[in-house]
């Protein structure tokens, strides 16, 4: 991982999630944020998770809980006692998430990797579940138009990127502005958060209403 402003390599990746995560944890009012960076070891995986499940209520961890060689995180968090209670979630993007509670009570939210399935579970679960822990009145749902249609084409739940504004009638509407992928986290400069779509496969039509989730 590089970090930002350092110079980078076409095969290599920026550290970004984690500038994302506590950026908008902050923003909530979460300020005794830490955060750290563990290599692809098992070891060190288990090690630094030990130490942070001991000494934290909530741990956030994001990458290392799909499919691939190095996706070891549910494997060490089985190994140090912490319970699942689920792995993967009927959605795009970030079907991967893996949620669990550890012997001493702390809830760990493992993410997937990929920056725009990071921000979109964050806001999601992460932040409504902060919210009924610390006992705080959550903001109420915001529900949105979609400014224009908008097909999917999955059987899941489709989290889409949204730019809102506002018509010369004063009404506000979601324009939908959909990333090229889970990791294309450029694309969301600009977006205000993104909107829930039922499973598809369907044509959204313009004024379809949904809840929207901020970043």
């Amino acid at each position: 991982m590089i970090e930002p402003g350092e110079s980078i390599l076409p095969y290599q990746v920026r550290r970004s999630n984690v500038y994302g995560v506590v950026a908008a944890l902050k923003a909530r009012g979460f300020v005794r944020v830490a955060d750290d960076h563990v290599r692809d070891d098992a070891n060190e995986i288990a090690a630094r998770l030990k130490q942070h499940l001991a000494t934290h209520d909530t741990v956030i961890l994001s990458g290392g809980v799909s499919m691939g060689q190095l996706d070891l995180v549910p494997k060490v968090l089985a190994d140090l006692g912490v319970r699942q209670v689920f792995h993967k979630i009927a959605q795009r993007p970030g079907k991967p998430m893996w949620f669990g509670v550890a012997p001493s009570g702390a809830t760990v939210f493992a993410l997937p990797g990929n920056p725009v399935s990071t921000l979109v579970c964050l806001a999601r679960y992460v932040v409504p579940a902060l919210y009924r822990a610390m006992q705080w009145q959550a903001p109420a749902p915001e529900r949105l138009a979609l400014a224009k249609p908008f097909e999917t084409r999955h059987a899941l739940s489709f989290f889409l990127p949204v730019k809102l504004a506002v018509d010369e009638w004063g009404r506000r509407w979601a324009h939908p502005s959909p990333t090229n992928g889970s990791g294309d986290f450029t694309a969301l400069v600009g977006t205000d958060g993104f909107v829930e779509l039922p499973p598809g496969p369907a044509e959204r039509p313009k004024g379809f209403v949904a809840t929207m989730y901020r970043w």
